[in-house]
């Protein structure tokens, strides 16, 4: 037992991994990369007095609020105007590289630490003032006929996290090495601060000239968080750097004093962009609950797929507008299933918008006299709709809640026609049968009532169709997909063979198609004759009663008839032949 129990310890130390060796390859590479850092923070305070010098100097020119700087500046605004209109991450980088925002931020904050009140008068003129001027330059661009709908990248500067504040942070951090280290160009860490700050700028412009002030204060929020975050990190680095000396700090109060505004302003909106962080996770999850109720929904419609999903929170509810890709116009009765099933998930109320490839947008509401898209501020909004885009559109959805109810017609299109009489509405559709005047009544008379217009009339333009099975064509749908025993469908042949063998007596009179279906203790007959001339009524009474003595129960036939047949010097023939 004593020797079991050494083994069995002997094999338990065996099983525990091995101590990580120090000289192991992703050792001394985590320990090079720590290292890395430490020696750039450490390489801050070994800055020569000379090059301490140049740098002021640098920051101190840099600062000026001269024509060229606004000229650069107004020019990168407009480049990130257009970027963020076109929606091109190349375009917005491009203008970030001409934009000249690192260097004044870097004056505000030396300004601030030094006390030096002179730098810091044209630092934030050249700072807050080029803001100014280049969101009153997209301002002039948003009012001029450039813009559709908000782009992704537009629609990005409108919504900050608290992501952006660290990221505005690393941008910060990265400038100040590169100003100070000597080895390191500019451009790039200057590139990234303008990142941070020159889109928001271009964003706040662009949202003001559409009205849309929830994205601009968005967009605002954004430019003055990241400002604050980049230069606490800088007033940090050029303490660690010994720009500022203990005598121009002055008193701790004096420091404090100056700093207060920053400081605040830094909490505050710390805690603005941490709540709207809990929303981003919060909207994250109803985004994805969304989807997936969607793609559900969906996966049972031939060829639709899910493209997008947007969504807003109101007061009435949810307002979800999703665009699929679809062979057709989806019907208003899968559009309230859908709906339906999102309020359930989701425990609040929905209004669901479908945004068809063709373009159409139906809601299941009975109306589409609306034009859903997302706005800057966010939300689902409704463009105005034409008189005649109105009508044509609430005809449409009239026409389409209607047509599910009739399965032998499809509806193609709908078209409007203003006549001083008042509009009329063609309607196009595909069905096997022409619809009665009574029926186009009917329709007409519900279109007048929904869209409240007394003067309209409809047209019907209607696309015959033939539908057929490997029995023939359909004359009675049950007769092709009604399911029956062997025994009942050896009757219902015998029936159709007799009727048709009845119908061929007469010379020269084809039964092209016959279905028969058992009903109300009799057989249903209906045939699609054809000949040179048409049967009488004595005739078909006569087919009912000698069928139905032969095969011993009741036949009621109806026939299709038609005088269609090709004709040659010998003969007549059928169609089909």
């Amino acid at each position: 037992m004593a020797e079991a129990d050494r083994a069995g310890t002997a094999g338990e130390r065996r099983k525990e991994p091995p101590a990580r060796d120090p000289g192991s390859p992703d050792v001394r590479a985590r320990g090079a990369w720590i290292t890395a850092w430490l020696d750039a923070i450490r390489g801050l305070g070994s800055v020569s007095p000379e090059r301490r010098t140049r740098i002021l100097d640098e920051i101190t020119i840099g600062s000026q609020p001269t024509a060229t700087y606004y000229v650069l500046l107004g020019i990168s605004e407009l480049i990130a105007g257009f970027a963020l209109i076109i929606d091109s991450d190349a375009t917005l980088i491009g203008a970030n590289v001409v934009a000249p925002l690192m260097t004044p931020i870097f004056g505000v904050s030396l300004g601030l630490m030094r006390g030096d009140f002179r730098l810091l008068r044209k630092a934030i003129a050249a700072e807050f003032g080029g803001a100014l001027f280049g969101v009153l330059l997209c301002v002039l661009l948003g009012l001029m006929p450039f813009a559709g709908e908000p782009s992704a990248a537009l629609l990005a500067q409108t919504r900050p996290t608290l992501i952006d504040l660290f990221v505005a942070a690393l941008a910060g951090f990265a400038g100040v090495l590169a100003l100070i280290d000597e080895r390191v160009s500019p451009v790039l860490p200057g590139v990234a601060i303008a990142t941070a700050l020159n889109p928001p700028i271009a964003a706040l412009g662009l949202c003001l000239a559409s009205g849309a002030y929830a994205g601009a204060w968005g967009a605002f929020l954004l430019f003055f968080a990241n400002v604050l975050a980049i230069l606490a990190v800088a007033a940090v680095l050029f303490l660690i750097a010994g720009f500022v000396t203990r005598a121009e700090i002055g008193s701790v109060r004096g420091l404090a004093r100056r700093f207060a505004g920053a400081v605040i302003g830094l909490v505050l909106v710390a805690g603005l962009l941490t709540n709207y962080l809990i929303g981003l996770v919060e909207n994250m999850r109803t985004q994805q609950a969304i989807q997936s109720v969607l793609d559900e929904s969906l996966s049972h419609e031939p060829n639709t797929a899910l493209v997008s999903v947007d969504f807003s929170r109101g007061k009435s509810g949810i307002d979800v507008l999703s665009t699929i890709t679809t062979p057709r116009v989806v019907d208003p009765q899968l559009v309230q299933r859908v709906q339906d099933a999102l309020a359930s998930r989701l425990g609040e109320p929905v209004r669901l918008y479908l945004r068809c490839s063709v373009t159409q947008d139906v809601s299941a509401t009975g109306s589409t006299s609306i034009r859903p898209y997302l706005s800057l501020n966010g939300r689902v909004t409704e463009a105005p709709l034409s008189s005649s885009m109105r009508l044509l559109q609430q005809a449409e959805q009239v026409a389409r809640e209607v047509a599910p109810t009739r399965p032998d017609i499809r509806l193609q299109n709908i078209e409007l026609v203003e006549l001083e009489s008042g509009p009329v509405f063609v309607i196009s559709i595909e069905s096997s049968r022409t619809p009665n005047a009574d029926d186009v009544a009917r329709f007409e008379t519900v279109l007048r009532e929904r869209l409240g217009e007394p003067r309209l009339h409809v047209v019907v333009r209607k696309t015959l169709t033939t539908d057929v099975t490997a029995k023939g064509r359909i004359l009675l749908g049950s007769a092709h997909f009604g399911g029956t025993d062997a025994a009942g469908l050896a009757r219902r042949d015998a029936v159709e063979q007799a009727v048709r063998d009845a119908v061929q007596a007469t010379p020269d009179r084809f039964a092209a198609a016959v279905d028969a279906v058992e009903r109300d203790g009799a057989w249903k007959v209906r045939a699609e004759v054809v000949g040179p001339r048409l049967p009488t009524p004595a005739e078909i009474r006569a087919i009912d009663e000698r069928v139905s003595a032969q095969v011993g129960e009741r036949v009621e036939l109806s026939v299709w008839a038609r005088a269609e047949v090709q004709v040659d010097a010998q003969r007549y023939a059928p169609l089909g032949d």
